[in-house]
């Protein structure tokens, strides 16, 4: 848990939610194009340890209040999780902010078909849309497929535009900070000097 809760981690974590919860809610009329698989790929990514669940859980938990959710909840929160625990694959790779957004996307796409096949098991489970048996469990799946290409469209767009943004934030902010301050703490010699004669 040792470094899991400092400032940058905490500022981070709640801008992911904030931005995967605005997306969630203002996408909503738009069924599968999301913004839930960005952020979560990104807190596993980028902040590692709890946080590669718990934003993802905290975006759905909190636009479920408005939103509301079906039977399958369970299937969905569940999936949500696992697409954090992908991030976390690349949490110790290196955050060149190109090569980085690429394997983002790629996990998105690996993420989608992960979150599908689940998702569909689940409303085939406990949905009451299918029949319990095999082929019923194929029919849902069939049934599914206009969702999973759309939330594929939806990945191979806004997680690489979100990204890119974000890496480079994360990349560039700490750069920025440290600069700032050594600006604010750097004092010339003949300034000193003066202050010395003075």
């Amino acid at each position: 848990m040792k470094n899991q809760f400092t400032r940058a981690k905490l500022i981070t974590a709640a801008a992911l939610i904030i931005f995967g919860a605005a997306g969630r809610y203002l996408l909503a009329d738009l069924p599968n194009i999301e913004t839930i698989t960005v952020v979560s790929l990104l807190a596993g990514s980028l902040l590692g340890g709890v946080w590669a669940v718990v934003v993802g859980l905290a975006v759905v938990a909190s636009t479920d209040i408005l939103l509301g959710n079906t039977n399958i909840l369970l299937y969905t929160w569940t999936a949500w999780a696992a697409m954090g625990l992908l991030g976390l694959i690349l949490h110790r790779r290196d955050k060149k902010t190109v090569r980085h957004t690429l394997e983002l996307t790629g996990l998105g796409v690996f993420g989608n078909v992960l979150f599908y096949l689940w998702t569909n098991f689940g409303v085939w489970q406990i949905g009451g849309l299918y029949a319990h048996t095999w082929d019923g469990l194929m029919l849902s799946y069939v049934m599914g497929l206009p969702f999973l290409r759309l939330q594929l469209m939806s990945t191979l767009i806004i997680v690489p535009v979100v990204s890119l943004v974000a890496l480079f934030l994360w990349n560039g902010v700490p750069v920025w900070v440290t600069a700032s301050k050594r600006a604010h703490t750097f004092k010339p010699a003949a300034v000193v000097h003066a202050g010395k004669s003075e």
